[in-house]
């Protein structure tokens, strides 16, 4: 009997399409919240493919908070840009981002500005993306209303409707919560469309301070004095960071494609820095999942690598040679991500040609994802602190998934960590 790894019942994305770097497309009412996030997002963008950055709306902002801020806030990412390039090659250059920023539908929220008469410079964009040659997924980012991501759809049934198929298969939307009136009309127009809607875990663990409910809401990682020290006196950059403390109810749209190993945006229901979503009824509809019962767990078990990357990121703002600063190890196998293994079998899991490029001391932790696979329970990895670690597949998986993480953080001052997932 064999335990068959990686196999889901879902729409699932292979390794080659998701080795490239993630096509992302962001719209944003410009709430403080949001700036806030994108200060983030500047610092990941060597993680992204960014096909276009979107001022919209919301029903919290019926007129979004203006066109310039996005325009702004990289004019200051330009000021730290030459630092950037030391540390990682993959920043794009401040005008590129500029290129790349379309203004949206600021006018009408919701369904109101859904149809003949209502498209934008960034709805005409989303049809753009999602009707090219390209077939990577495109990531649509809700960090406000869905006015301008319902338009594009909309558009595309209108005038393209032997494309609809295709564009629809492309489209994975993540929206931070419900924005607008729009998510129960899309589902049942557009119902090939990935919806995932993060509707619980960001609130109490990367929202708003005040209401902060979870396990980990004392840590250092979320106080003033953190954030002050670790952030807004780091830099220029750091310095426009307009928020005490951590208040990004938007940052786990792109958490969930950010190049940490955990592969979450090959499947939702994987989980990783943005969270883990289940699908729940007969069409493509994702919401928060729970791991040991509590649905904001997913978010908060991942909360301290998070804050202490984004510090370390920052740093990079700072430094202007490579030695000067830390970066995250690279975490490698011995064998294939996906493995095909007998019950009952002993397994080694072998991540020796891990390796630093800082040369720093690594720290490795070996564990069991349960409520990622179909096999739903916890499994004992001997050694699990090493390169290298033994399981014995359980006699009762056979036909079942068990996931593995290989968790590797490195000792520096500003430590990061990244992961291997063995299905």
């Amino acid at each position: 009997m064999f335990a068959l790894f990686a196999i889901q019942a879902c729409k699932t994305f292979t390794q080659s399409e998701v080795s490239e770097r993630p096509r992302i497309i962001v719209t944003t009412d410009g709430e403080t919240d949001d700036k806030a996030s994108f200060l983030r997002f500047l610092l990941y963008t060597t993680d992204f493919d960014i096909e276009a950055l979107i001022y919209t709306n919301s029903m919290w902002h019926l007129q979004g908070n203006g066109t310039e801020w996005m325009h702004d806030m990289i004019d200051e990412y330009a000021r730290v840009y030459p630092n950037l390039k030391a540390h990682h090659h993959g920043f794009p250059e401040p005008e590129y981002l500029k290129s790349k920023i379309y203004v949206g539908q600021m006018e009408q929220v919701g369904r109101a500005a859904v149809g003949e008469g209502w498209d934008t410079p960034g709805s005409n964009k989303i049809v753009e993306v999602l009707l090219d040659d390209d077939p990577r997924p495109v990531w649509l980012q809700a960090w406000g209303g869905l006015n301008n991501i319902a338009q594009a759809l909309y558009r595309i049934k209108e005038s393209y409707p032997d494309q609809l198929e295709k564009a629809s298969e492309k489209a994975w939307i993540y929206a931070i919560a419900e924005q607008d009136d729009l998510r129960e009309w899309m589902h049942e127009e557009f119902p090939r469309v990935n919806y995932i809607l993060n509707q619980s875990q960001f609130w109490r663990v990367v929202a708003y301070a005040w209401d902060r409910l979870n396990p980990l809401k004392d840590h250092e990682v979320y106080t003033r004095e953190w954030t002050t020290r670790n952030i807004k006196e780091v830099s220029s950059f750091g310095a426009i960071y307009d928020r005490d403390e951590l208040e990004e109810g938007d940052s786990p749209a792109f958490f969930h494609v950010i190049n940490t190993g955990m592969r979450s945006h090959e499947n939702p229901s994987w989980g990783g820095w943005g969270g883990r979503f289940e699908r729940i009824g007969p069409g493509n509809f994702w919401i928060d999942a729970e791991d040991d019962g509590d649905n904001l767990k997913p978010l908060w078990r991942f909360i301290i690598p998070i804050q202490e990357d984004f510090a370390a990121r920052m740093q990079w703002t700072a430094a202007s040679n490579f030695e000067d600063a830390n970066h995250a190890p690279v975490v490698k196998l011995a064998h294939d991500e996906d493995l095909l293994v007998k019950t009952g079998s002993d397994i080694k899991l072998d991540a020796s040609p891990t390796y630093d490029p800082d040369g720093d001391e690594l720290i490795f932790n070996w564990w069991v994802y349960p409520e990622a696979g179909t096999y739903g329970a916890s499994v004992e990895i001997q050694n699990n602190d090493n390169p290298e670690a033994q399981m014995t597949v359980p006699s009762d998986a056979a036909g079942k998934t068990i996931h593995v993480i290989c968790e590797v953080k490195d000792n520096a001052s500003f430590p990061m960590t990244r992961y291997r997932r063995v299905i």
